[in-house]
């Protein structure tokens, strides 16, 4: 398990740590009214998951009601993009995705540029990913 996702809700942080996670570390978060600041809230910065550190990650390109929590350290892109094919959970190929959309752009624009000319010579998996890919490009 690579990733995580859970959906935002009020109760979000009991349903990570309901999950098995635990706050790591906190940071503090400014809350605004307008311009001016409101107060200040500590909110998670991290947290643990068997002896691994897991970070949020914006997932708004796949939902704009869901909080992705990634393993650290991050896998490279060959990692992801294998994950993404070959992966047996689905918060696990959502959130290779994601990963690479944010940090690996450029390398997931090419991949996908090789699926579309390969349409016809693909596997079940390259075009179960190129489906997901399309719905992001």
């Amino acid at each position: 398990m690579f990733f995580k996702f859970f959906t935002l809700s009020a109760t979000t942080e009991k349903d990570i740590i309901k999950a098995g996670f635990s706050v790591n570390s906190y940071e503090d978060v400014n809350v605004y009214t307008g311009t001016k600041i409101e107060f200040t809230t500590r909110t998670p910065k991290d947290y643990s998951f068997k002896g691994d550190i897991w970070k949020k990650i914006d997932s708004s390109e796949i939902s704009e009601r869901s909080c992705l929590l990634a393993k650290t350290p991050y896998l490279p892109f060959n990692e992801l993009w294998n994950l993404l094919l070959q992966a047996d959970r689905d918060d696990d190929r959502t959130g290779a995705l994601v990963l690479m959309y944010k940090q690996h752009n450029h390398q997931l624009r090419q991949n996908y540029k090789a699926l579309v000319e390969l349409n016809d010579n693909i596997s079940k998996a390259e075009k179960r990913v190129l489906k997901l890919l399309s719905s992001l490009m």
